[in-house]
């Protein structure tokens, strides 16, 4: 089967779970960054589904605007994307939704609107944050790889707005649609300089509704837990599957 934005459909070689792992790369990532995630998913016996999020602003013809919720702004535009995949994958009536840094929100931004139940949990690795205009700073520092401070002071307010003028309020309200007791794992890295942990705790807590844990790697940095902490990452995460 053909699926949009060079989707691909991974499939367990010994199949364990009808549930499907649906993977969100982060921003301005790549399908391919998550090869890791997907060969442990298969390993553990689910299928996974990877795709590229449209996260340029040239894909968005530099306007990213939701024709679902009537907001301007990328979190919204990639929010109608996971949608719009979700609503694709018809044939797994149930799924878990993997998602990396602040895209995590985009994701639960999506679930909170659909009118369908088949999304059973969710996995936030590195995200998100309730100080968006902290991690939008250090994107422009550490990703982008801006120096000169007033570049940095400038872009900041422009990363925020343009991603949402909500800068992040939205998020919690999401969560509070969810159903009660809905399960999500939330892993962070304990050093991790683009979304601090604790940022990541004012997004959660509070969402009284949801049932969520945390899986903290100590010496973790943003993104890189699977990579270099393998053996806690993928005992977590086990762990939090065998609950649903």
């Amino acid at each position: 089967m053909q699926y949009p934005d060079d989707g691909e459909l991974f499939k367990a070689g010994e199949k364990k779970s009808e549930h499907l792992i649906f993977f969100a790369h982060f921003f301005q990532g790549h399908k391919k960054a998550l090869k890791r995630h997907v060969e442990l998913a298969n390993e553990l016996g689910y299928d996974a589904y990877v795709f590229n999020l449209k996260d340029s602003l040239k894909e968005h013809q530099y306007m990213p605007y939701s024709y679902v919720s009537k907001k301007f702004g990328m979190k919204h535009a990639l929010a109608d994307q996971i949608e719009e995949h979700l609503d694709f994958l018809s044939q797994y009536k149930t799924k878990i939704i993997f998602a990396f840094s602040n895209v995590a929100g985009c994701a639960i931004e999506a679930m909170a609107r659909r009118k369908t139940n088949d999304v059973v949990a969710l996995i936030c690795d590195s995200g998100p944050g309730a100080s968006f205009m902290y991690s939008s700073y250090k994107l422009i520092e550490q990703q982008m790889g801006v120096k000169s401070l007033p570049l940095k002071i400038i872009g900041t307010p422009l990363v925020m707005l343009g991603w949402s003028k909500e800068f992040h309020t939205d998020i919690s309200k999401h969560l509070q649609k969810l159903s009660n007791g809905f399960p999500v794992l939330s892993i962070r890295g304990w050093k991790d300089k683009l979304i601090a942990p604790a940022h990541i705790d004012q997004i959660f807590e509070p969402a009284k509704n949801i049932h969520w844990i945390k899986l903290g790697l100590p010496e973790g940095g943003h993104l890189n837990g699977l990579r270099d902490f393998p053996s806690e990452y993928r005992s977590g995460l086990e762990d939090f599957l065998k609950t649903i």
